[in-house]
């Protein structure tokens, strides 16, 4: 099956990808061009929003190192499309409380980049995604490795 065009990864993907480079978030990464540029892969819906929470997170878990080189090798290696998320959007769509407050932000990158699919290890983001908005295909690394890659 032909992998999906326009796709969104989340945080966790990017985080758990880059420090494990044999998990089905490291292979998804590598097939988009993570290590040597692809010409054919698809493209990475990203924003604001996605920047700062890896910089954020990066840096706890690991250092600033992390958080630099995991965003310099977005912009590099893969092939992006950068969304801008409108702030009085944002607002509503906390206060419909539908997905969690912390997870706003990175739904809008999906929804407003008009993503084929949302890739997460936030199960509980994927089931609520899924169930409440079915805007677009949102699964799991593992199940997008074995649907799209091998």
């Amino acid at each position: 099956m032909a992998i999906p065009q326009l796709i969104f990864l989340d945080t966790n993907v990017y985080l758990i990808g880059a420090i494990e480079p044999e998990s089905p978030e490291g292979i998804i990464l590598r097939s988009l061009g993570w290590q040597v540029p692809n010409n054919q892969a698809a493209t990475v819906l990203i924003s604001e929003e996605l920047i700062d929470q890896i910089a954020r997170v990066a840096k706890r878990l690991k250092n600033k190192d992390l958080s630099g080189e995991i965003i310099s090798r977005i912009w590099q290696n893969l092939k992006v499309s950068y969304v801008q998320i409108d702030n009085f959007e944002l607002a509503k769509m906390e206060a419909l409380g539908v997905i969690p407050r912390e997870d706003v932000g990175v739904y809008l990158t999906a929804k407003t980049g008009q993503a084929d699919c949302f890739v997460s290890a936030n199960h509980k983001l994927i089931k609520v995604l899924a169930q409440k908005t079915g805007e677009f295909e949102s699964l799991t690394p593992s199940e997008f490795v074995k649907k799209y890659i091998n």
